[in-house]
């Protein structure tokens, strides 16, 4: 008879939340990439447009926010749970500000994109609608995060 390793063993419960949690972080991980990606370019937030200094240090705070929140996913810390709710929750008010208050050729401008207004808008709106759905599902998944501990490491 064969003898196995008791940590090697996994509840089916464990198994499942990791199943859940694990799309979350490359979703996350995408949306990192997308920020960086825009590293020097005017950033809108909240319904206003902000570039040089302003637009950088946003993403740099944003981009470590991020990487934060992943490893809170992965680490199933409850704290983290909270975070990424009020997280997205910021983000889809954002979009619907710079929906709102944005002008899209003030952004197509300082861009320097050619974007038509329909693609910008159904855009912002996709986004918004993404990071409602993140709330659902991080909400009906609270479960997975079992994990009290305050601190990352």
């Amino acid at each position: 008879m064969k003898e196995t390793d008791h940590r090697t063993m996994v509840a089916p419960d464990e198994k499942r939340g990791s199943l859940v949690l694990t799309p979350l972080v490359g979703v996350y991980l995408l949306y990192l990439l997308i920020t960086l990606s825009h590293l020097g370019d005017p950033f809108p937030f909240m319904g206003k447009l902000y570039s040089g200094d302003a637009s950088e240090s946003s993403i740099f705070a944003a981009s470590i926010a991020l990487v934060y929140l992943m490893i809170g996913i992965l680490k199933r810390q409850r704290i983290t749970l909270w975070l990424l709710i009020a997280y997205n929750s910021v983000q889809c008010l954002s979009e619907i500000a710079n929906l709102v208050h944005l002008p899209v050729q003030q952004v197509v401008t300082a861009t320097g994109s050619t974007v038509p207004d329909y693609e910008y808008r159904l855009y912002a709106f996709c986004m918004a609608v993404l990071f409602l759905i993140l709330n659902l599902v991080l909400y009906f998944n609270r479960r997975h995060f079992d994990n009290k501990s305050p601190y990352l490491w």
